[in-house]
């Protein structure tokens, strides 16, 4: 891919573009909403007319984030007339939920994203899978304009959070040398390094520790302890008055045990079960999400299977991942 010609292309879009619509992932995350609001207040600054989504919900650990107000959450205009698209982090048309009412009616789709696996399905396309984030895209999307243009305080802070998350505070093997330059450059920009740590990763709710403390009680280590595996059924959620929104981080607390090469999180939702994947060396697995109908990253991955037990789910997912252990070595 030619970045320079890329973003070249994705700003030309821009230019033309008057009303733009701006769309995450579903259930977004630090990287994907801080994409989001970084972007449409970019597009505000440019005199541009921007609507920003996200759906279903959004965490309480990113109520923080400057701009929140603006972003209209699971709610679509009655009758979208956007001449521009823009979905991020988003590795197939789907992925941004059920939003072909505006996508099909916009002139221009532009599609940014950094996922592994990642589909070219819009007008405009910059996907790059060397990035550590999308909001390093993004950063660089800023870099490339013709003006200039730098991130205010507030879009600097926005980004800062897609790229501290995405990389796991710079310990995921996604954190490359662009990615720490970025973050420098970020953080001379304004962002507010300070708020972002003591919000996402010094403050829990007293659930939420509970529901860390069962997991870890219910945590099996299985094939010569390179596998951890955590059940969480609908019954633990409901001792602790719970949702499954509230288990961020516990899938990677098993990667500190030494000899543990995939961790996976089981949650029993009452109309799918959902599974996050992280691994700590060797293990794509991203590749075994796909095995279910998933995707995401080499080291961190996920997917939801509906009709089928938990039981049956981790049975079917313990078997995978015992191939990709085998093959391993």
């Amino acid at each position: 891919m030619n970045k320079y010609r890329s973003f070249q292309q994705v700003w030309q879009a821009i230019e033309k573009g008057q009303s733009f619509f701006v769309a995450g992932h579903l259930n977004p995350d630090g990287d994907s909403l801080g994409c989001t609001l970084a972007v449409c207040s970019l597009l505000e600054r440019l005199g541009k007319q921007a609507y920003a989504y996200a759906s279903p919900a959004i965490g309480k650990d990113l109520f923080f984030l400057p701009g929140l107000p603006a972003i209209h959450v699971n709610e679509l205009p009655p009758k979208p007339q956007f001449d521009t698209a823009i979905l991020l982090e988003c590795s197939d048309r789907q992925r941004g939920g059920d939003l072909e009412c505006v996508l099909k009616n916009a002139k221009t789709l532009i599609n940014i994203d950094h996922h592994l696996v990642s589909d070219a399905y819009g007008d405009v396309n910059h996907i790059d899978s060397t990035a550590s984030s999308t909001a390093e895209i993004i950063f660089q999307l800023f870099e490339a304009s013709e003006d200039g243009l730098l991130p205010t305080p507030d879009e600097a802070t926005c980004l800062y959070t897609g790229l501290v998350t995405d990389t796991g505070r710079f310990l995921h093997t996604n954190t490359t040398a662009e990615a720490l330059r970025v973050a420098s450059a970020l953080v001379a920009l304004g962002a507010d390094v300070n708020k972002i740590n003591q919000v996402i990763y010094f403050t829990k709710s007293y659930t939420e520790l509970k529901l860390l403390g069962r997991a870890l009680e219910k945590m099996n280590l299985l094939f010569q302890n390179k596998y951890s595996q955590i059940i969480l059924s609908q019954d633990d959620f409901e001792i602790f008055n719970a949702v499954p929104s509230q288990t961020q981080g516990i899938v990677s607390q098993p990667t500190m045990i030494p000899g543990v090469e995939v961790s996976a999180l089981l949650k029993q939702e009452p109309d799918k079960v959902s599974v996050n994947l992280r691994s700590r060396n060797h293990i794509d697995v991203s590749a075994i999400a796909q095995r279910f109908g998933g995707g995401g990253h080499a080291r961190a991955a996920g997917f939801k299977v509906s009709g089928q037990s938990v039981e049956k789910v981790a049975q079917d997912l313990a078997k995978v991942v015992q191939e990709f252990l085998t093959n391993a070595h």
